[in-house]
């Protein structure tokens, strides 16, 4: 009998609670959405860690395909994506198209959603402030750090790879192991999540993590953490993979947050960003951020209007109109209107660096 049930004493009350299926897979989805703390301390970093959902049913963009999307996407509060897809036992596809099922959303979600993300978690964030949204959620104090780092993250390929399902079968559980003690910079785990369940209703979830292999713990302690970059290792990886033009911009954009007396927030993630504060009206701002990319990326300027309207909410409209003269930025900038001003209007530092707008809008949101 104890092989299929737990039981809950309260009082002098023993419940005996039943291993039962889920009535389907999309039962085990809202479950995961409605309760992402189910997984967030076996599937991440420890009992502390929190997962905040970006969204579910997540389209992924992809050459050869179309109508694809990823189950579940969440963020931690180290800004590593978090993919999960869920699969009841039942379910007869072979664990080959299961898992080539999940590489390709990884691989294609990698290269498309570096522009996407803060949109969709302002969307799900709703009528709350994105920089207080992430406070709640993830305990984020540092929004334009931790974007940075998310977006490096993506570049990187440092995500992590999550099948849940009620019960994983042994060659799938074989093939999550395997992976994931090869793979130097993604993390794939599975999670099975039984539930048990009373006649009078209550319901117990028990996760159990596989693939977190002593191996595979010892791979990736390997990987080490970086250090926060500085001005001249950006400006030493910006030399190697930008042109002379797109460097200029970037040292004209920190010789002026220099001389207005401003400050820095250094990215610490595989490609080198930095983000530009300056005191605007008596208050500490983040205004631009940019990020020089490497060899096979490209480099980026990011307006900050998120932040820059939760902090003068006077002043955004003039920053605005100043970043919607640049044509490919218009459109975005109208949609931020209308959103309540959630999102950072990216420009690639080729195509900032042949438009003076580009640092108007600076001028104009800073002076």
């Amino acid at each position: 009998m104890t092989d299929d049930a737990i039981f809950l004493a309260v009082g002098e009350q023993l419940t005996a609670l039943r291993k039962a299926d889920y009535s389907s897979e999309a039962v085990l989805q809202q479950v995961l959405a409605q309760f992402p703390e189910l997984v967030a301390g076996v599937g991440t970093a420890g009992e502390s860690a929190k997962l905040l959902l970006v969204r579910r049913e997540m389209p992924v963009v992809a050459a050869d395909s179309v109508g694809l999307s990823l189950d579940h996407l969440f963020l931690d509060q180290s800004g590593v994506p978090v993919l999960v897809e869920v699969k009841r036992a039942s379910d007869t596809r072979a664990r080959r198209e299961v898992v080539a099922q999940m590489l390709d959303y990884a691989a294609n979600g990698v290269a498309t959603w570096q522009n996407d993300l803060r949109d969709t978690v302002a969307q799900t964030a709703g009528a709350t402030d994105l920089g207080t949204y992430l406070q709640e959620q993830l305990g984020v104090e540092d929004v334009e750090e931790f974007w940075t780092t998310v977006e490096d993250n993506l570049r990187a390929g440092k995500i992590r790879l999550i099948f849940l399902a009620d019960r994983l079968a042994p060659g799938l559980v074989r093939i999550i192991e395997f992976l994931n003690e090869q793979m130097r910079d993604v993390e794939v785990l599975g999670i099975e999540m039984p539930q048990y369940t009373a006649p009078e209703g209550q319901v117990v979830y028990v996760p159990r993590v596989v693939g977190r292999t002593a191996a595979a713990v010892e791979a990736k302690q390997h990987r080490g953490t970086r250090a926060p970059w500085t001005e001249q290792t950006l400006l030493d990886a910006g030399t190697e993979a930008r042109t002379a033009e797109e460097m200029a911009l970037v040292r004209r954009l920190i010789n002026d947050v220099k001389e207005r007396g401003g400050r820095f927030v250094w990215g610490a993630g595989s490609t080198a960003g930095v983000t530009g504060w300056y005191r605007v009206d008596g208050e500490d701002t983040p205004v631009w951020n940019v990020n020089v990319g490497d060899a096979t990326t490209a480099g980026w300027l990011y307006h900050v209007l998120s932040e820059y309207s939760a902090r003068h909410p006077e002043r955004v409209e003039a920053y605005a109109d100043a970043v919607a003269r640049i044509p490919e930025l218009a459109a975005k900038v109208a949609q931020m209107r209308v959103g309540g001003w959630r999102g950072w209007p990216s420009l690639p530092l080729a195509r900032a660096a042949g438009d003076e707008r580009a640092m108007a809008a600076i001028v104009a949101a800073t002076r």
